[in-house]
């Protein structure tokens, strides 16, 4: 038999359940469909940094004009950390928020040199960062190796669980009244006298309204609606150690190389920054590499000695979403009442997102300007050749 409800999200992530739990304390009917089982894939698999600078591999890869697009993300980031601090009082569980700063070493005075230029575009946008060096630095951070010569600290930046915040996030929907099924796939999409008819591999779904928050397969979900968007998975590693007594307090990146290492609650080190994973594709069976785990290692030792004292005890494959590093926020023109979720901002920027949507779907104007994140950027990035 059909089902009927009033807004359908796909996708049972971070973005998707963060959604549902806004969009059903507005009193909407939700109903939430993920193919599989809840925050299993890319949100699941993220280590949950909070992230506020700007990463020196973004200087390295892109262009000026997405270095300068991505820049004007920092006051959505810097409201998502505030975002993460109201969810943490609301939610019926302990997310293991902790922002106590975070630091990019440098350990050349080049990589100096590219923190100060950084932190002048960062700090036009309103973040709160600092140079800092000499006995400051090791009075602040004195885990650093004698080799980083100084570090950009931002104090607003930390981690999360996302093993944890994203199933509290859902048992928070479902209590505001959503529904949420799992091992429910979408299979297709037609729109028939104003509604949706949605072919799952459940049952047939009717719904005024579709929310696209498939994480790297949204690209997927977009195509059955009749448009396209530019959005992938890439497949990245991740190490971890064993537990030791706490020693990190903050969350630690380079200046100069992919790197981020943070130490939990429980005491484990996680360890990562963007290394690349194995995969037959982007989205289908990813596993560990033995070079990715070793280099990313070497550099974690190099900033922070004591993590050669550690062992490794596992290592882990997760998908990223791959697109111009913004999100993807919004209706879309010419698909009516279909809306995207997409974070371009990590698991940092889900939630400030989904509530962003929220407030644009129940008839609101948004606390933050969404339109710079439309799917219509794609449209005139390929007109203007």
């Amino acid at each position: 038999m059909d089902t009927e409800t009033d807004v359908l999200v796909v996708g049972g992530g971070i973005m998707g359940c963060a959604t549902a739990y806004y969009l059903a304390r507005e009193g909407t009917d939700v109903l939430l469909v993920e193919r599989g089982d809840l925050n299993t894939e890319a949100s699941g698999t993220n280590a949950g940094s909070l992230h506020v600078q700007l990463p020196s591999s973004l200087f390295q890869e892109e262009s000026e004009a997405m270095i300068e697009a991505r820049a004007q993300t920092t006051p959505l980031r810097l409201e998502a950390v505030r975002n993460w601090r109201e969810l943490a009082d609301e939610l019926d569980d302990d997310i293991e928020l902790a922002v106590t700063g975070g630091l990019m070493a440098a350990v050349t005075e080049a990589q100096l040199r590219f923190l100060e230029m950084k932190m002048v575009r960062e700090r036009r946008y309103g973040a709160t960062v600092e140079l800092v060096t000499g006995s400051a630095l090791f009075t602040l951070a004195p885990y650093l190796s004698e080799h980083v010569i100084g570090a950009e600290y931002c104090p607003l930046e930390g981690r999360i669980n996302p093993t944890l915040a994203t199933p509290a996030l859902w048992r928070a929907a479902v209590r505001a009244g959503a529904r949420l099924w799992r091992g429910t796939e979408l299979l297709a999409l037609e729109r028939a006298s104003g509604t949706y008819i949605a072919a799952t591999s459940r049952t047939r779904i009717r719904c005024s309204r579709v929310v696209n928050a498939a994480g790297p397969w949204s690209g997927a979900i977009a195509q059955m609606a009749g448009f396209s968007i530019p959005v992938e998975g890439a497949i990245l590693h991740m190490n971890v150690t064993e537990p030791a007594a706490p020693f990190l307090t903050h969350l630690v990146q380079h200046a100069g190389a992919r790197l981020t290492a943070k130490q939990a609650t429980n005491g484990n080190l996680l360890i990562g920054g963007g290394w690349p994973a194995r995969g037959e594709s982007a989205l289908g069976h990813i596993d560990v590499g033995r070079e990715s785990m070793e280099r990313n290692l070497g550099i974690a030792q190099s900033v922070i000695p004591d993590v050669a004292r550690l062992r490794l005890i596992r290592c882990w494959a997760g998908r990223n979403i791959v697109g111009d590093n913004l999100p993807i926020l919004g209706p879309v023109p010419g698909v009516p009442n279909f809306f995207n979720a997409v974070t371009g901002t990590g698991y940092t920027g889900g939630p400030v997102s989904a509530r962003l949507l929220a407030e644009v779907m129940a008839g609101r104007e948004p606390s933050f300007d969404i339109q710079p994140y439309s799917v219509e950027r794609f449209a005139r990035a390929a007109a203007a050749g």
